[in-house]
């Protein structure tokens, strides 16, 4: 048991070690930091490969190549933030840095020879592309539903793994379970945390409140909004409401729902069973009790 553990540790470190090397440019990390690798792509497309029955070179290209894709269309994201910099290469460099990452997968897919998964990676990107383009089209409209601003954030979050479980094991319907639950409950994880930010951005926690407010507080929003900064009263109007634990129900559902799958699934690393217990806790499950306290 050990000797395979240690044959697993050496295996997700070879991944990081070439994700890491692929994402280096002397210039280009010298302004912007590398992200770390988002470890629920990583332990899960790992784990689909592992399945598919991949050898290790194989898997190392794939599972580099899809990070590379995910981290090249986040940083994207960043260019607001990016552009605030009184440094305007940092904006510039933003909007490179995310073509120069996620460009790298032409050159590792058709390496490897793994074309027909090329062309399926720019399908699963052009989905994700079309669902940030209707995030961001009328970013002050908040009649958005909760459940389709959730769909859209597990698009985004969630096609390139649910490509490669289409491509890889197209008749195993407990990986896309797994993938469809885990990513839903990493989304609503990053939903309760962004929370605590007290300010009137679009997401599912304001989105809930916003269907749920009444007349007067509804000016409040609109006015805080235009402050464009933080308010911590805002968390009454949380309280008032129960939108944390409203989060956590689904939360915790979509965490409920990825047990039966891994139950099924012989095999599995433990760091790929402990991610339900951890996407629930510690900062989701606190928030929750306050309110509720």
């Amino acid at each position: 048991m050990q000797v395979q553990q240690r044959i697993e540790e050496t295996c997700v470190q070879d991944i990081r070690s070439k994700l890491f090397a692929e994402m280096d440019h002397k210039y280009l990390s010298a302004i912007i930091a590398q992200p770390t690798p988002e470890r629920l792509q990583l332990a899960l497309s790992e784990a689909i490969c592992e399945a598919a029955g991949l050898d290790g070179k194989e898997t190392e290209t794939i599972v580099s190549t899809l990070l590379l894709i995910y981290h090249g269309l986040a940083l994207h994201e960043e260019i607001e933030t990016l552009a605030r910099h009184e440094d305007e290469r940092f904006r510039q460099l933003g909007v490179l840095g995310g073509a120069y990452y996620s460009s790298k997968y032409y050159r590792l897919m058709a390496e490897s020879g793994q074309i027909k998964l090329l062309g399926q990676f720019a399908r699963a990107i052009q989905s994700i592309n079309e669902m940030k383009a209707e995030l961001v089209r009328v970013p002050g409209d908040f009649t958005l539903s909760v459940e389709r601003y959730l769909h859209l954030q597990e698009t985004i979050h969630g096609a390139l793994l649910r490509t490669l479980c289409d491509a890889l094991l197209p008749q195993d319907s407990r990986w896309e379970q797994l993938v469809t639950h885990l990513v839903r409950a990493s989304v609503l994880k990053a939903e309760l945390d962004n929370m605590s930010g007290h300010t009137w951005v679009r997401g599912a926690a304001n989105l809930s409140l916003w269907q749920k407010a009444n007349s007067e507080e509804k000016k409040w929003l609109k006015a805080m909004k235009a402050s464009d900064g933080p308010d911590k009263r805002l968390m009454s109007l949380y309280v008032k409401y129960g939108t944390s634990t409203y989060l956590f129900s689904l939360l915790e559902e979509a965490a409920s729902l990825a047990e039966p799958a891994m139950m099924m699934m012989q095999g599995l690393r433990d760091e790929l069973r402990a991610l339900p217990g951890q996407l629930m806790a510690p900062g989701a499950y606190s928030r929750r009790v306050c309110e509720e306290g």
